[in-house]
């Protein structure tokens, strides 16, 4: 039988007991029997509070446990190809300013300004459009640039137009393309000669040191 039907069993029999001794006017044995009445009602409820205080004792530890401090973030360091990642200017965005990139822009929608990457490739694609100078390693332009173009290669595909000034050093104009302005071809890149101590000499001098060698 459960606790709380046994206490309520025992309340109610030791209730009947104090009535009987007080029907056969036994004052003392009725008090003793009240007593215990009220004993069996309270012993209950008051395990029921020690049992909830516990338990709410415990929960609380529990939550605490459970409750952690948040572990440390570490941040990765970026690699060569994050730390030059390529630039998009998507076609609803209409962007106003300067692009300096280490990697590879490409243009979809509208800039008003200057890029500048060097030694990557810009290629403004088709409905795309660019109002500065662009100056980059190699550049292809399947839509629209005014300004000043600096590049080792451009290319003009078939619905490409660029109003302004060409420097470059290949140009390919597919047809379709249309340039219009001033073109100046750049220098031939230098090349480095790695042998030191190599010094030209003139083909005329060449008899007279054979001559003075065999004197």
């Amino acid at each position: 039988m459960d606790r709380k039907y046994l206490a309520l069993n025992s309340a109610l029999l030791f209730w009947l007991l104090a009535l009987v001794a007080w029907c056969f006017n036994a004052p003392s044995v009725t008090w003793l029997f009240a007593a215990l009445t009220l004993m069996a009602f309270g012993l209950p409820l008051l395990s029921n509070q020690v049992n909830l205080m516990f338990k709410k004792q415990k929960k609380t530890e529990t939550d605490k446990q459970e409750i952690l401090p948040p572990a440390p973030v570490i941040e990765k360091e970026p690699t060569a190809v994050e730390k030059h990642g390529t630039t998009v200017i998507a076609s609803d965005v209409h962007f106003e300013g300067n692009i300096v990139s280490g990697g590879h822009v490409y243009v979809h929608g509208k800039l008003n300004g200057n890029i500048d990457s060097k030694e990557s490739l810009i290629k403004i694609m088709r409905g795309g459009y660019v109002e500065g100078n662009i100056t980059c390693r190699e550049l292809i332009v399947d839509g629209k640039v005014i300004g000043q173009c600096s590049s080792d290669a451009i290319e003009i595909c078939e619905n490409g137009q660029i109003t302004g000034t060409l420097l470059y050093r290949t140009l390919a104009i597919k047809k379709g393309g249309v340039f219009s302005g001033q073109a100046e071809v750049l220098p031939a890149v230098a090349e480095k000669n790695n042998v030191v101590g190599m010094i030209k000499e003139n083909p005329a001098d060449i008899p007279d040191r054979l001559h003075s060698q065999k004197l």
